[in-house]
Formats: structure tokens, sequence, C-alpha cells
């Protein structure tokens, strides 16, 4: 973590000084929430739409902070701590995060893509902590706030970083990445998610190529090669001529290609065209981890991994949680994956949930958000598309997952189909499976929140045997 004399970093900021300090004094870490600040932490108060973090800096002084950033037209900044005043604290933490990031001498790979960045960041990060002093964007920050955040959070000595970057609207990619200068960029897919915010899904593909634009000179640029809207893109992007080009899936035209794969509750288990790696396993569920660990071996071959640390760093996975996670609850066993929803992430999932034996098959999906026009259409194409999976039973929850219901009632052979409009039901329903032996798979978008009913189903254990 970034540490700094707060006098120094109000040179870096421009910014004026007031209250009670020393000059010599230290910064230690910075943090961006009130509830866990450490001691000698710079707080950045962000003021969003709800929430606006200058309330909070009682609180932060209570619990060690040593300084704090503080925009000039907050009224009342206290007095018995340091205080950096600026003009917008968010842009004094991006600011602050580009002056560390160029005194890092750290290796960093900038993870983006529709699906799968998430789990290619852990795996990456894995892979690379067989070799170096790794770290990686922890949760979801991979965001304007979350990236500069994480990047003020790295170790001076870190050797290597994998930097999540997501978005919503067009050039958020493109300031993210010039903010992280990774030396290898990876984009692991382009689908319809945020098509709210864009006019069409080649639009959201331009903007995800906005990652090369912070490639550092003579870096490596991989992305999924199978996909033909991103490989026109990539043809149609002016790239520097620096950067080099790597691919990975499942045609043999890709750098990297699988060539054998097999799965069961214990993981993957492929092969790829990289012949002298030999057999791979991870502990991950479903074929597209083999896709997104062929994007984390190409990064760990630029870094100079040998094929004894790329095979024991995929054994060493920190996986993010909500995502395809195994849990049982008395005799019934569920698969939580209810971090986002879209139709390629439904499609991974049921997959896996394939593999799970149990005498009723339950599966539980709520809204996907952020469809639009398109948004009914989507949904009853879900429900439509569920005729190919062992579904015993289809509960919804939610007004657009109506739709969903919709399409597997006139498509499916589905015995039972039940519809919810909120978690709170739907969990109350599901309570009298605890006991049985079945199978429930959660998929639902974030904003749903649906690891509710797992947490919920949880303490339900033992109480209905």
């Amino acid at each position: 973590m970034i540490k700094i004399r707060i006098k120094e970093a109000a040179i870096i900021l421009n910014a004026q000084c007031a209250g009670s300090f020393s000059g010599e004094d230290f910064i230690e870490g910075v943090s961006i929430d009130s509830r866990k600040v450490s001691k000698n932490n710079l707080f950045v108060p962000i003021k969003g739409m709800t929430v606006n973090g200058h309330k909070f800096i009682n609180d932060v002084i209570e619990k060690g902070a040593c300084a704090t950033l503080w925009n000039k037209d907050e009224p009342n900044p206290p007095e018995n701590v340091a205080v950096l005043l600026v003009e917008d604290t968010l842009k004094a933490l991006q600011d602050l995060a580009l002056w560390y990031r160029n005194t890092l001498k750290a290796k960093i790979v900038g993870v983006t893509g529709s699906n799968g960045k998430t789990s290619t960041k852990d795996i990456t990060a894995g892979v690379l902590s067989q070799k170096f002093k790794t770290q990686k964007t922890m949760g979801n920050f991979n965001t304007e706030i979350g990236v500069p955040y994480t990047l003020l959070s790295l170790d001076e000595d870190c050797e290597a970083a994998v930097i999540e970057m997501g978005m919503e609207r067009k050039g958020e990619i493109d300031f993210l990445t010039r903010l992280v200068q990774p030396d290898i960029g990876i984009i692991t897919s382009v689908g319809l998610v945020h098509i709210d915010n864009f006019p069409s899904i080649e639009e959201i593909a331009k903007a995800k190529l906005e990652i090369t634009e912070g490639i550092k000179e003579n870096g490596l640029f991989i992305y999924f090669g199978d996909d033909e809207l991103i490989e026109r893109t990539v043809n149609s992007t002016k790239i520097k001529e620096s950067i080099r080009k790597q691919t990975f899936g499942l045609e043999e035209k890709n750098t990297l290609f699988l060539t054998d794969f097999s799965e069961s509750m214990e993981g993957i288990n492929f092969k790829v065209n990289d012949h002298s790696l030999g057999e791979l396993h991870v502990e991950m569920l479903g074929k597209h981890q083999a896709l997104n660990s062929m994007a984390a071996i190409l990064a760990a071959r630029e870094l100079g991994m040998n094929d004894e640390e790329i095979r024991l760093g995929l054994l060493r996975i920190e996986k993010t949680g909500l995502r395809n996670e195994v849990i049982k609850i008395n005799d019934c066993t569920i698969l939580n994956d209810c971090y986002k929803s879209n139709p390629v992430s439904i499609s991974a999932a049921l997959d896996i949930f394939e593999l799970i034996d149990a005498k009723n098959k339950i599966t539980v999906l709520g809204d996907m958000l952020g469809y639009r026009e398109m948004s009914h259409d989507m949904h009853y194409n879900v429900g439509k598309n569920l005729a190919s999976h062992k579904i015993d039973e289809l509960v919804t929850i939610g007004q657009e997952a109506k739709f969903m219901a919709k399409g597997a009632r006139e498509n499916t052979n589905i015995k039972s189909i039940v519809e919810f409009d909120t978690k709170e039901e739907a969990t109350d329903y599901l309570k009298k499976y605890m006991s049985e032996d079945c199978a429930i798979l959660i998929k639902g978008s974030r904003f749903l929140k649906l690891e509710y009913i797992v947490n919920t189903l949880k303490n339900t254990e033992g109480k209905n045997e």
C-alpha cells in the first residue's frame, strides 16, 4: 500500500493543507470506506448520489486515520486531523493513484470483458503467484473508484498485479487503462451487458478495445479469438504498432487453443496445443474456465513462467465469491452463482448444473437488468432455451423474469414453473426442499442480491431433519 508523507501527498495533489498535523507524518494506505479505516490511513470521502462520505469524518478520526481529503465546497472540515483541501476528492484519489502507479515496478495485467473477467483475474493472479509476489483487484473494485483504490493498495514491493476493469459506458475503459497502464491487456469476451448504455453490440466491442490505448509500449494484447465481432473490431481499431497480439479459444487459428477437456465436481482437466504443459487441472467448474485459464497462461508465458510454474499456479487460485459456489445444506446441493446474470452466464451455469446428480433439480432465475426494449425478448429466449437442460422446476424472481417463465411454459417440458415478485417470497418457498435430495441453481443480476436466499437457507440447516 502507498506510504507517503502528508506534505508530499499535498504537493502531488496541489492541495491546500489544513487541520492538525506534522509535515513529517506518514500516510499508510488509503480507505474509501469509513467502516474499514485503519490506523494512519488517508481517508477519501466520496460524494455520491445518495451517500456523502464527508459526513462520516468523526468515525474515521476515531479509528485512527491521520489525514483526509476534503472537497473545498464541503462545510466544517475537521480540525483534529490533517486535511487536504481539493476541488474533487474522487479526482484527487485518481491523481494520487496515477502518481503511485508510476512509482511501481510491478508488471500489471489489465483484464476486461462482458463475461469472465473476474474469473480470469483470479486465475491469472493464482498462476502468477507461483513465481511473483502478486496482488489483484479484490471483490468488484473495478470502477472509477475501485481501480484507483486497488492501485493504491498495491505494496511497494509487489512484483505482479492483476487489475480488473469494468465498464458501463463508452470512455470508461479508456480512462481506467490509462490509469492502470498495463503491460498486458486481456479482453475475455464481448456481449450485450449494459446494452442500455450503447446503441449496438458493435459499440460495446469498440468500448472494450479502449484497453489497447493504455497498454504500455511493446506490451501484449490478449483476446478471445473465436469471437468474430472482437476480431473485426481489432482489425478496424488503430492499435499502437509496438503492441503484440495473441489469442485464445477453441479454434485452431488461435495462439493457444483447447485440444482436450473433461470435468467433474472436483474441477476441470484440459490440454492445449502447447503440449509441453501436459494435462492441466483447475478447481473451477465449466468449459469457459479452461478458456479463461488459457488467457492466464499466455500472460504467464509473457512474464517468463515455465511449464511447471504454470501447472502449479493453476492449483493456487483464490476464487472471488458468489460464482459457482457449491454449498451443501442437509441433502440439498446449492450452486450459488448470483454475482451477475445474462444469457451467456446463465447458459454456462446450467452446463455446470448438469454435473450435479440429484433426484429433483430446481433452477432459480432472477431478472437480468440492462436490456432496455430488448428485455422481454431476452428473458423469453432464456426461458425457451431451458428446453436443452434437465430441469424439474423453474422458480423466477422479479417482473422481467416472468417472461422467462412464459418462454419456458411455451417451449419446454419443465414440470413446475413458479413465479415470485421478491427474493423473500422465493426463499420461503424453497425452504421446504432443504431436507430433500435435490439440487438448486440460484442465478440473478447483482442488483437483486440473491445471495440472501443462500444465506437464509443456510440457517435452516438441520432444522428440517
